[in-house]
């Protein structure tokens, strides 16, 4: 050095080096703690999958656990469980899930191959109803009209969970909806399941508006949204669901049912140009497979193709089949063009032949599709007189 060596504070030094280390510290405790709430949160999720609660409303979870001869032998695959979205939003990984099931060894079991897990008690058809002494009714939730007409709810299940967890440990929430089409209306109701008997006798005790068909004061009203909502216990609505069911079943006894069979017959005002049939489908063809094709076809998702009431006419098995739209138009022409052609294929192969029916054979079709709707009402009423011969109802 031309003016010696450059003077270094010692005090400045020592105080760099042990900020590089606590930066470096913060570092590693950032990322556990990453870890440890990422553990928690997975864990949370296993204990509600596994739960008593979920498994009664969760048909591939209860399935799984039910099945003790089955290839997982009562257990749920992990990898099964790594394609639900609410574990993939916290981990892609199959040791976080065995690390959480190892945490939960007073209620969860994992194989010998950390591969499936399954419950320390395990899941009988018993346990079906044991929701009901532990479970509310709870109206009048808060419902908003959409731009297509139909009723979505204004709230979430956590809005509903949230206004009863002061209660106690609330183990589920299931809102109600009604009707075929999808999106399915909202009909502002809602099961609120709670972990115990305690917590539910607590809750009515504050929160019931009616009680043995009567309308009650609460004494703390429940509120969602800005809507107060009416409580009942679920037990009670059921046995009074059961009781109306059985007087309007009573009221169809009465009638000759000759009346009833009249005005359910099928019918079905069809319109020229909305058939294409379809022939020479690959072997392994589903309906779902034909749906894609026509989804591709009209740029739109399977889900709106439905919506919009187009069928796939078609059975396992066969090499024939139909789409069926509810009215004519372009798209419908084009789909036959395209199909016949090879542009469009179903299942990745190019069929052998597709057209549009037209005159006779267009009319035999809708003849033989109405009498077959009408054959499948007479076969549900005969097996539901027969049903009412049996147990001591009126029998045609």
């Amino acid at each position: 050095w031309t003016h010696g060596p450059p003077q270094i504070d010692p005090n400045t030094h020592f105080t760099a080096f042990c900020s590089g280390l606590l930066n470096n510290n913060m570092g590693d405790s950032t990322a556990e703690d990453s870890e440890a709430k990422t553990l928690q949160n997975v864990k949370d999720r296993l204990q509600f999958f596994f739960s008593d609660a979920n498994v009664r409303q969760d048909r591939f979870i209860r399935k799984l656990l039910m099945d003790k001869e089955g290839e997982h032998k009562g257990k749920v695959p992990i990898e099964s469980l790594l394609r639900f979205n609410t574990i993939k939003k916290y981990t892609e990984k199959a040791e976080v899930i065995v690390k959480a099931a190892k945490e939960l060894e007073e209620t969860l079991t994992l194989d010998e191959a950390a591969s499936a897990i399954g419950r320390k008690v395990e899941f009988t058809s018993d346990m079906m109803n044991g929701h009901v002494p532990n479970s509310l009714h709870v109206m009048n939730l808060p419902v908003a009209q959409t731009d297509g007409g139909s009723k979505k709810y204004d709230c979430t299940v956590d809005d509903v969970k949230n206004a009863f967890q002061k209660y106690g440990d609330v183990a589920l929430v299931k809102l109600a909806f009604s009707g075929r089409n999808k999106p399915r209306d909202a009909d502002g109701c809602a099961m609120v399941e709670f972990a115990t008997k305690e917590s539910l006798e607590k809750a009515a005790e504050a929160s019931l508006t009616v009680k043995e068909k009567a309308d009650v004061e609460p004494k703390e009203p429940v509120t969602v949204k800005d809507s107060t909502v009416k409580v009942m216990l679920l037990s009670e609505f059921l046995e009074e669901n059961k009781k109306n069911r059985k007087e309007r079943d009573n009221k169809r006894g009465r009638n000759d049912g000759k009346d009833e069979r009249e005005s359910r017959t099928f019918k079905f005002d069809w319109k020229t140009g909305c058939v294409v049939k379809i022939k020479g489908l690959p072997e392994g063809t589903n309906r779902e497979a034909i749906l894609d094709s026509i989804a591709l076809h009209l740029d739109v998702s399977v889900t709106e193709v439905k919506n919009r009431k187009i069928y796939a006419d078609f059975s396992i098995g066969q090499t024939e089949g139909a789409v069926r739209f509810l009215e004519p138009a372009d798209h419908v022409k084009e789909l036959a063009t395209k199909l016949k052609s090879g542009d469009l294929q179903i299942a990745g192969t190019k069929i052998e032949d597709a057209f549009l029916l037209e005159g006779d054979e267009e009319k035999k079709y809708y003849e033989d599709f109405i009498a077959f709707k009408n054959k499948q009402i007479r076969n549900h009423e005969e097996k539901r007189s027969r049903k009412k011969g049996r147990f001591g109802g009126r029998r045609n």
